[in-house]
């Protein structure tokens, strides 16, 4: 997608079949968004109309704010009334998402994206301590802001995923042969060393006062496949010729007494590789302990643990599961959604 014109994989026929079926009326389907004023015309009280993907079209996320305009402009024309629940796209800054507020001079929150603030507003504004942040992924330098902006708002950090290697790295352990960031491009300043940038964060994790952890063991093969019985490590090293690809037991048991230990757990990024039969058992754990503490408000990031809370079979019993895994990054990160800062109803 991205302004290629048509895709049949993403068309929003489907939708409307689904939305007819379930609001139990006719949905009219409008191919073209942006001819599309015959049908709104058409339309008597009580009736619907969905429009074609946008995002077909290269205005919805044209770089340039005056072609977006000009998209939104055409789409403004359609409604008396803008709502916005779409919190996964919030982080854009598209014509649909900002371009119709601010043609309007008005827009109001949904219900859906109103529990969405409501449930980060009480992780990252006074929350019940202590804050644990749950985080993991591959990369150390995709969640450098949110690590950052995590540290000024939890009292606990426990870190998986292969960036934990990184951090391990960091700290002049052995790695193996696991996925470890090394070093990565930034547009600005060229080459940046990651294992540097690590110890760094660990040192500002002091000045801060918030406790890092890291994994003490880990569950491994020889290659990145399943296996029904992973090699377990005597400490944090991995051996040579061996992958990381899970936190071992004894992480397991510090994780989840350090997750339920707490008031307040916000989760971004699993701890291993946990769509690999033999490497869920750490994410899956984590998950359940968020599940499973009373009291405890857990907060999940969308993305990869949204599909590993789903698996773990816990997802009905957290207390918030995100629908936007880029949009609660940007907001981890401390940023400001476009989509939702031009709203004047919230």
């Amino acid at each position: 997608m991205g302004g290629k014109g048509f895709e049949e994989a993403y068309t929003m026929k489907p939708v409307a079949a689904k939305l007819s079926e379930l609001l139990g009326k006719p949905v009219a389907f409008a191919e073209d968004c942006l001819k599309a004023q015959a049908q709104v015309d058409a339309l008597k009280d009580g009736e619907v109309l969905l429009l074609e993907n946008l995002r077909f079209y290269p205005g919805e996320g044209a770089k340039k704010e005056e072609d977006r305009l000009e998209m939104a402009t055409v789409l403004a024309g359609y409604c008396d009334l803008y709502v916005s629940d779409a919190f996964g796209t919030a982080h854009r800054d598209a014509a649909s998402m900002t371009g119709v507020p601010k043609i309007k001079g008005f827009g109001a929150c949904g219900y859906l994206l109103q529990k969405e603030i409501d449930y980060f507003a009480k992780a990252l504004t006074n929350p019940a301590t202590p804050v644990v942040a749950i985080v993991g992924g591959a990369k150390v330098s995709d969640k450098i802001l949110l690590l950052k902006n995590m540290m000024d708002k939890c009292n606990k950090m426990v870190i998986g995923g292969a960036m934990a290697y990184t951090f391990l790295r960091a700290q002049g352990k052995s790695t193996g042969s696991s996925k470890c960031e090394t070093e990565a491009d930034d547009p600005k300043k060229g080459k940046v060393d990651i294992v540097k940038l690590a110890a760094e964060l660990l040192e500002l994790s002091k000045t801060k006062g918030v406790e890092v952890y890291l994994p003490l063991d880990h569950a491994c093969n020889t290659t990145f496949a399943a296996t029904d019985s992973p090699t377990i490590t005597t400490d944090d090293n991995v051996p040579e010729g061996l992958m990381a690809l899970d936190i071992g037991p004894k992480t397991i048991a510090k994780y989840c007494e350090i997750v339920g230990s707490c008031k307040t757990a916000i989760w971004n990024g699993p701890m291993g590789v946990f769509e690999l039969p033999g490497f869920e058992k750490g994410t899956f754990s984590v998950a359940k302990t968020l599940a499973d503490t009373p009291g405890l408000l857990s907060i999940v990031g969308g993305g990869d643990s949204a599909s590993a809370a789903e698996k773990a079979g816990v997802a009905d019993k957290l207390s918030h599961i995100s629908t936007g895994g880029g949009a609660s990054l940007e907001l981890l990160e401390g940023k400001v959604l476009p989509g939702l800062n031009i709203l004047t109803d919230k």
